[in-house]
């Protein structure tokens, strides 16, 4: 009976993944009616698009305000699609920031693997089938796993419905690098772990390693640094369970660590890149007591039970960060799995003797205490390398979402296990404990809540969202109950229970992602066409006048414009400290005054302000256009300079053109002396650009006497200078910009992005996909059924 019972579990059956897929596709259904799954709607609300409104009669309000994915994730598609469509490697961005690395910005995700997806969709529509690929490829490999647990198909089904449509996963959906690129791994890499423990000598052990490999290349370390923890929870769970069989115990740590290490290898040529970067980002942790600041508050637990308790940005009425505006918001603290997947979480502890339980179990529990800023946490804030810089602890609940799938899965398979009537007790105990709670929240936040503004209409929308939240205890009570006391099949229980589960998690889930009208995202307007034809090399930016209406940082680099401004996690810090500001406000700084525009070579300027000199209007209508005479050029000549440390030199860009036409300030004495540059008198000739690539600039100069080529573009290691064909140092120059020097005569002078960083780090990676792949070859010839037919052929 057993054997039978077994074979049958390892059986492959199709149905189950039928409805991942059919799942996903149906949750992302206006992708096939042709819309795009971005918040682009939030473009009608700023410059220069909030003049295309009219085009969009439906347009009432933003769907959903979500910033993050127009103003960066889509931008860097573009820009990633685009340049690998002409043939390179987008390692850097002109477009943002006077210049910043792209690949070694991670959440570019320029070498992830599936995001060659965009290249055949296209980057608008390619965030909609990236969502229906990774929601089916994280649901088929959280089956796979539960089914390796020897886990009934009906269950794992189940587990994997919980993984796919969560609260984590749905919230952060259009947050792709958080909730789908590397998030949907980890069902995989335990897939790969597990099925690597049974069988050593086959393919299992290398596919272990790409999954931690391409998780690495997801595009998010925070959520990377979550996925590996999980996986060593698991490696840890698996040699305790294995403590008397030595063997596998080691092969167990072995296995988890060279899988951990290959992955890292694999990713060396983003990773490197990556950490180079944050090298010279200057960011730096703001202290343990900062870092609690963004924990998951206690009073939000209640969030496992009414989803919507402090409202839905969707409603506009979301108020639960009461506490600390600044700290949270929606999607840090969107944690809900659904009522049943609670309740059958409390009945797997039935089975507290499968290893399996014992892992979901802990990381459920290491992912609530870690949430809350627990010593759990701490001791990971001082002793994990770079784990101090993660902010937002709520995002941890992913393993809390993981690890309740689990458990629910295992529930589910005990009940459709049972062959014997049981007690009520358990289901019912659930249900009072579940109703209780939902109504002594309702108590005690009632005096708040009575708070908010009338026009909200906040006791309406709450009552009702309380009201579903009962029902759902009540069907979930019910629903186990009945199985309990064997009153209803295990066909009719499984059925049942998936319908509870995606009425559940779809109620949530459905209405929350914006799709959109495709004409909405960063349509080109005149203004700007008309600073395209304009602008040749120069650098651009735009200024609010009030709320939203400034153009997004990093739209346009979509139109080929060189902002000054930009948005990103990772930047160069001397450049983007002279265009943040003291409050980081990018879109109201520098005030239109100030010599930093001028320093900056900004010749064009987008806003609704009124400006005076020396701003010119040259380009009228609803999104006016200045210009400003007085920019420096983007590259320049002069044939003096000093010496000077960092104060200094900001000290000497606030003294604007006046000072910075007669000489550069230099961080460091010139390698060697050019005596004739020292002079007062300026260089005779301009620049001209031969070539103003991404990766390459190509300036040609002509003077009588040595002087130094200065081009406002970011100083960042890994850019190399010739003139001609010999190579010469670069100089950082005016604080955050480089500088070169030039013999006399005409000069042609390159200069070109080749970061070491990158190329060490692709080397290791080709390395190591190549002793990947030498592995998997070797494992597969010497399989025990290859190896006995290739014998009999002999």
């Amino acid at each position: 009976m057993r054997g039978n019972l077994a074979a049958d579990r390892n059986k492959l059956i199709w149905w189950p993944p039928a409805v991942i897929v059919g799942a996903a596709c149906l949750f992302c259904w206006p992708v096939f009616a042709g819309r795009i799954m971005l918040p682009a709607d939030m473009c009608l609300l700023m410059l220069p698009w909030n003049e295309l409104r009219p085009q969009f009669p439906d347009f009432y309000r933003p769907h959903n305000p979500m910033f993050d994915p127009i103003q960066q994730y889509l931008p860097w598609r573009i820009y990633a699609v685009e340049s690998l469509r002409d043939g390179f490697v987008p390692l850097w961005n002109p477009y943002a920031f006077c210049g910043t690395p792209f690949l070694a910005n991670l959440q570019s995700t320029v070498l992830y693997p599936l995001n060659l997806l965009f290249l055949v969709a296209g980057a608008r529509y390619g965030f909609g089938i990236s969502a229906i690929v990774h929601l089916s490829l994280g649901g088929l490999l959280m089956y796979a796993f539960l089914r390796t647990l020897s886990l009934r198909p009906a269950a794992s089904l189940f587990g994997a419905l919980v993984l796919m449509f969560n609260g984590f996963t749905v919230s952060w959906l259009e947050f792709p690098t958080l909730s789908l690129w590397v998030f949907m791994w980890l069902p995989g890499l335990l897939l790969c772990y597990e099925r690597a423990l049974r069988s050593p000598r086959s393919v299992w052990p290398v596919l272990c390693a790409l999954a931690a490999g391409a998780q690495f290349l997801g595009g998010h370390l925070q959520i990377s640094v979550y996925v590996a923890i999980a996986f060593l929870l698991y490696a840890v769970v698996r040699m305790v369970a294995s403590r008397s069989d030595r063997r596998l115990t080691i092969t167990a740590a072995g296995f988890a660590g060279t899988s951990l290490a290959a992955g890292l290898a694999v990713a060396s040529a983003q990773l490197l890149p990556t950490l180079e970067l944050a090298h010279h980002t200057g960011r730096v942790a703001a202290g343990g007591a900062a870092a609690v600041r963004t924990a998951f508050p206690l009073t939000h637990f209640i969030l496992y039970l009414v989803p919507n308790f402090f409202g839905n940005p969707v409603n506009y009425n979301y108020w639960g960060h009461y506490r600390d505006p600044s700290a949270l918001n929606f999607f840090e603290t969107a944690c809900y799995v659904g009522v049943l997947p609670l309740f059958l979480a409390a009945l797997s502890l039935r089975r507290w003797r499968r290893p399996e339980l014992w892992f979901f179990l802990a990381l459920t529990l290491f992912a609530a205490l870690a949430a809350i800023g627990s010593p759990v946490y701490m001791l990971l804030y001082y002793i994990a390398p770079g784990f101090r810089e993660l902010a937002g602890l709520g995002r941890v609940l992913c393993l809390a979402a993981f690890g309740l799938a689990g458990l629910s899965a295992v529930g589910f398979d005990h009940l459709l296990g049972r062959t014997r009537p049981g007690r009520l007790g358990l289901p019912l105990v659930c249900g009072i404990v579940a109703a209780g709670t939902v109504g002594g929240a309702t108590a005690a936040f009632a005096p708040l809540r009575q708070a908010l503004a009338v026009e909200w209409h906040f006791e309406e929308y709450f009552r009702l969202q309380v009201a579903v939240a009962l029902a759902l205890v009540a069907s979930a009570s019910v629903l186990l109950a009945l199985r309990a006391r064997l009153r209803i099949g295990s066909s009719v229980f499984a059925s049942a229970a998936v319908i509870l589960l995606a009425a559940d998690l779809f109620g949530l889930g459905l209405g929350f992602n914006p799709f959109v009208d495709p004409e909405m995202a960063y349509p080109e307007t005149q203004s700007i066409t008309w600073i395209q034809n304009h602008i040749a090399h120069a650098r651009f930016g735009s200024l609010k006048s009030n709320g939203l209406d400034w153009m997004a940082h990093n739209s346009p680099m979509i139109f080929g414009l060189r902002d000054i401004h930009g948005s990103d996690s990772l930047r160069v810090r001397p450049s983007f400290e002279l265009v943040s500001g003291p409050r980081v406000d990018q879109s109201d700084y520098p005030q239109p005054d100030s010599p930093l525009w001028d320093v900056l070579g900004v010749r064009y300027l987008m806003t609704r302000r009124e400006l005076t000199e020396p701003w010119e209007r040259v380009h009228d209508g609803a999104s006016p256009v200045y210009v400003n005479p007085e920019a420096m050029p983007r590259a320049y000549r002069v044939s003096r300079y000093v010496v000077a440390d960092d104060k200094a030199a900001l000290t000497g860009l606030e003294e604007g053109p006046a000072r910075l036409r007669r000489e550069a300030i230099l961080a460091d004495p010139p390698a060697q002396a050019f005596p004739d540059a020292v002079g007062i008198r300026p260089a005779g000739a301009d620049v001209a650009f031969r070539r103003d690539a991404p990766n390459e600039v190509i300036l040609e100069t002509a003077g009588e006497s040595p002087c130094l080529l200065v081009l406002t573009d970011s100083y960042y290691p890994g850019w190399r200078a010739w003139v001609y064909e010999s190579p010469v140092p670069i100089y950082r120059a005016n604080y955050a910009f480089r500088a070169v020097a030039v013999p006399s005569g005409k000069q042609l002078v390159t200069l070109r992005y080749e970061p070491a960083s990158f190329r060490v780090g692709l080397f290791i990676s080709l390395l190591a996909l190549s002793l990947l792949a030498a592995w998997a070859t070797t494992s597969y010839l010497a399989a025990p059924g290859r190896t006995s037919s290739t014998a009999e052929r002999s």
